[in-house]
């Protein structure tokens, strides 16, 4: 992986890793469900003001293709509506531990839902996995009453990595920005119709705390991730970019032990090793090689292209 790619990948690491802050500041005041809406209409004016800036220097019109809507509009659901909306139903219902343990088999169900299986790289996805069983473990709780919980949040880790490998084959790096302001627009339309119909009775409560955080997540989080993110999709697997939830737990309790003055445990010790021992292994990871396992049956079907076009799409 190029450097740049690196930096790519610490630098969103490290943005997720830290929206807990702003998000925990957030949520004590405005129901989840608008919180995410305002949030993702704040991205998606970021990004438009960007779009627009640089196609008017460029002397070019502000339009987007049929087939880049189409992709926005797939993604805006799948990516980003949807796992919201079900991360935010299983707040509450299971623990913080079992959430992220749950969030960290995103690069796994990456690999597993691709086209092409990359069967060397599944003892790093267990382990990665593993170490961040043993990073969370103390905020790790099983019982009944969670299956609903646990149940959300696996439904919100396959949407997200359906989406992933949809977004490595579909989307375009020449429309990425364009595509991203769509997605953000569509997300926070469905997340208000969704506040109104469920969050109606529930006040929001704004401060100067509040309005900073939203601004945080909005704008340093949403909108300068994303991008990002869609980005590393054109240099690495979506199973490998989907690792950045990984680096992201990493940094969250981290930050948290910090704030806290917490002394890590043996086990959180070990968890960071293994994780960051297993990010590396991945992106160092390349798939030119006889350990890919191609599944005919579930290889885009109807798609008759040779190469995605995100592969394609940086001429």
């Amino acid at each position: 992986m190029k450097a740049r790619s690196v930096f790519a990948f610490i630098a969103v690491g490290i943005l997720w890793g830290s929206a807990w802050i702003p998000n925990s500041a957030l949520l004590r005041e405005i129901p989840s469900i608008r919180a995410g809406a305002l949030r993702f209409a704040i991205a998606a004016a970021a990004v438009g003001l960007l779009v627009l800036v640089l196609r008017l220097r460029a002397g070019e019109i502000v339009t987007i293709s049929r087939s880049t809507f189409k992709v926005a509009l797939i993604l805006g659901v799948s990516g980003l509506a949807l796992p919201y909306a079900l991360t935010a139903w299983a707040a509450g219902q299971v623990s913080s531990g079992t959430v992220a343990v749950l969030i960290a088999f995103l690069p796994l169900a990456a690999l597993l839902l691709s086209a092409e299986i990359a069967s060397a790289a599944i003892p790093a996805l267990v382990v990665g996995i593993g170490g961040v069983a043993f990073l969370v473990s103390t905020g790790v709780s099983l019982s009944a009453a969670q299956i609903k919980g646990a149940a959300l949040i696996a439904s919100s880790v396959v949407s997200g990595a359906i989406s992933l490998n949809y977004a490595k084959a579909h989307l375009r790096r020449a429309d990425l920005l364009a595509s991203v302001v769509v997605q953000f627009a569509l997300a926070a339309v469905l997340l208000a119709l969704l506040s109104a119909a469920t969050e109606r009775e529930q006040p929001a409560f704004w401060n100067r705390e509040t309005r900073l955080s939203v601004l945080a997540l909005g704008i340093a989080i949403s909108a300068l991730t994303l991008p990002l993110m869609y980005w590393l999709l054109a240099e690495c697997e979506a199973w490998q970019v989907a690792s950045l939830q990984w680096s992201a737990t990493l940094v969250a309790v981290a930050e948290s032990a910090w704030l806290l003055r917490a002394r890590p445990s043996m086990e959180m010790w070990a968890g960071a090793v293994l994780i960051v021992g297993a990010i590396i292994w991945l992106l160092r990871f390349s798939r030119r090689g006889p350990d890919t396992v191609t599944f005919q049956i579930t290889n885009h079907t109807g798609d008759t292209s040779t190469a995605s076009e995100f592969e394609v799409g940086s001429e």
